[in-house]
């Protein structure tokens, strides 16, 4: 008898099928990279900017209470005229009543500076009157603070101000041993980051 061998293909009954289960799994992949970059997108975020919320009126015109701004925190070094927030470890907290505050501030002056405010409010760094055309008003008499003036930063350190200068506790107030509230010049290692712009409100949009 001869030898009968046969060979026999089965085919497919679906050829859809492979396709069909090829499909899901695609999808999930797809799935999983969006939120892997967008955790990843989150994760950057969070260590280069913050959302900060301005309390108080002592940076009025520039920013007023309630403003959110977004603050750079990624390998920032203060600069004159920038808009900064920073930890005051000897105000109060208005949340909690603890001791500790965020707040906003502008550099006026880094480690050196020679800083002094004469009788008519005019604030002179290494002796030369600044412009500062985002102040509110001159600063008053009454409102130079408890600080010695001429005074200089202390190394590591930068003098702040408020643009709303008669409603602002900062450099001026310093740890004279009478002042329960004080500021004075505040070390870099608290200060967060640069205000880079205002996302809220809405209508009020835009770059500091």
């Amino acid at each position: 008898m001869a030898d009968d061998t046969r060979e026999y293909v089965f085919e497919n009954e679906n050829p859809h099928d492979e396709v069909s289960s090829e499909r899901p799994m695609r999808v999930y992949l797809w799935l999983q990279s969006v939120i892997e970059s967008v955790l990843a997108a989150f994760l950057i975020m969070a260590l280069i900017f913050r959302i900060n919320v301005v309390v108080g009126e002592s940076m009025e015109p520039t920013l007023y209470e309630n403003d959110r701004i977004v603050v750079s925190q990624f390998f920032y070094t203060p600069k004159y005229g920038d808009i900064v927030a920073l930890w005051a470890k000897d105000l109060t907290d208005r949340g909690t009543g603890g001791r500790g505050e965020m707040i906003v501030k502008r550099v006026i002056g880094l480690p050196g500076d020679i800083i002094d405010i004469d009788e008519n409010g005019v604030v002179y760094r290494n002796g030369e009157p600044l412009y500062e055309g985002y102040a509110a008003e001159p600063i008053l008499p009454s409102r130079r603070g408890n600080a010695e003036f001429p005074l200089t930063v202390d190394e590591n350190c930068v003098f702040v101000l408020g643009d709303n200068r008669n409603h602002s506790t900062d450099s001026r107030y310093v740890n004279d041993g009478i002042a329960e509230f004080y500021v004075g010049c505040v070390d870099m290692r608290y200060v967060v980051g640069k205000a880079l712009f205002r996302i809220f409100p809405f209508d009020r949009i835009g770059a500091l």
